[in-house]
């Protein structure tokens, strides 16, 4: 009874490793190219896709900037901005240094 059961479980056991070294030489030898093959054609394939969605989004981006006018305005009032913003820092200054040597 006991060499029975040693039997059924050394079969089971063999059967398993054989079935594990099967698989794996199947995959290592066929299905890993194959897999290697196809995941190089699909970087390929989406690499261009989304190299061609980035130049398009770039393209629209560039279009929907405003015009030359608009920019130049939008570029004046910044520069007067900056310029009183300027002038008030040093008149603060100014102000603040001619108080202290009046003191």
């Amino acid at each position: 009874m006991l060499l029975q059961f040693f039997t059924i479980l050394l079969t089971a056991v063999l059967s398993s490793l054989l079935t594990l070294a099967l698989a794996y030489w199947y995959f290592d030898r066929r299905l890993k190219r194959r897999l290697d093959q196809r995941l190089t054609e699909l970087q390929e394939e989406f690499g261009a896709m989304i190299q061609e969605r980035v130049r398009r989004g770039v393209v629209e981006g560039v279009a929907s900037i405003p015009s030359a006018e608009v920019l130049k305005g939008t570029g004046q009032t910044l520069s007067a901005t900056a310029a009183d913003l300027v002038r008030n820092s040093l008149d603060t200054l100014l102000r603040s240094g001619s108080s202290d040597s009046e003191d």
